[in-house]
């Protein structure tokens, strides 16, 4: 069960490190936040660095773990250190500032800005601004699970095959809004990845398959779907989601029934939980890792559950 605790400081003041290249990218947003925090007695800084390696930066200065270089600004020193970060954009935007609060020991959130907003899906229950924002203010903050892989930490989720493949299909296209549309586009997706044989391992559980999908879940949604609804967040586990049946075809019902909410994982999807998972062989394969896409360079693919936790606004 995730406990909910409150921020104590009086005084709050949110470093808002802001993604304008984010899908959804809204100045309008942004504001309303700020307005928000005013009125709530709270300090705010707002940065806007050009690109992601500078968002990381940035945020490292806020929180006084980096010295300022180049275009990289102190925040608003009348606000006193800052309390929280929250990050305007999507997943991977939110990753990168995540890491920082992470160092820093104080909560991180995110104002949903991004094309699939995974991470905010499941924090706040709805992407409605408005809403998100009264939360975002609330000073009311939880302990999520984060994983590494291949050197990089992530929060939400990880996937090969049907993730990355169907993250690619959506890119530069709309969203579908009914399970008639995702469930196509999942027939599409699976037809276009090569089945090629893996050797997993989760704990002390050994498999081989020529899977279609194999994603690690910490959260419940990859790529705008709630793959994984048993996730829970602060139990030091992930959901490892396997496909052993070899059959593209059935991706079309699994697509419509996860958006439905009503898939039940048996014979032909799996469901296993586990802290430490490898995967074999891989080199080349596109990795997907919090709405981000990366080749990857290694052959052997280590996943583990860290023990330290994130602090999110909640």
């Amino acid at each position: 069960m995730i406990r909910r605790r409150q921020q104590r400081a009086k005084k709050p003041h949110f470093a808002i490190l802001v993604n304008k290249k984010a899908e959804n990218y809204d100045s309008r947003a942004v504001e309303k936040l700020t307005k928000a925090i005013k009125a709530a007695g709270g300090y705010h800084s707002v940065f806007e660095p050009p690109g992601a390696a500078d968002l990381l930066r940035q945020a490292e200065v806020a929180v006084d773990l980096r010295k300022p270089t180049g275009n990289l600004q102190l925040p608003f020193a009348r606000g006193g250190k800052i309390t929280a970060l929250i990050a305007c954009g999507g997943d991977g935007c939110f990753n990168l500032v995540a890491r920082t609060a992470m160092k820093a020991d104080i909560p991180a959130g995110v104002l949903p800005l991004g094309k699939l907003n995974n991470i905010a899906r499941f924090l706040y229950g709805t992407l409605d601004q408005a809403q998100v924002i009264k939360r975002l203010i609330s000073g009311a903050y939880e302990k999520v699970d984060c994983g590494r892989v291949a050197d990089q930490i992530f929060f939400g989720s990880v996937g090969l095959g049907f993730i990355s493949h169907l993250a690619q299909e959506l890119e530069g296209k709309a969203v579908p809004r009914f399970a008639i549309g995702w469930s196509q586009l999942g027939s599409r997706t699976a037809s276009n990845v090569p089945l090629k044989k893996t050797i997993l391992k989760v704990d002390s559980f050994r498999f081989e398959a020529s899977p279609v999908i194999v994603n690690v879940n910490l959260l419940p949604y990859s790529a705008g779907l709630p793959i994984s609804p048993a996730s829970i967040a602060d139990d030091g586990m992930a959901e490892i989601i396997l496909d052993q049946g070899n059959n593209p075809g059935d991706f079309s019902a699994y697509t419509r029934l996860i958006f439905k909410r009503n898939y039940l994982y048996g014979n032909e999807v799996r469901l296993y939980r586990g802290k430490e998972i490898t995967i074999q062989p891989l080199r080349g394969r596109t990795l997907y890792l919090d709405g981000e896409l990366l080749k990857l360079p290694t052959d052997i693919l280590e996943i583990r559950i860290e023990n330290k936790k994130l602090s999110v606004i909640r």
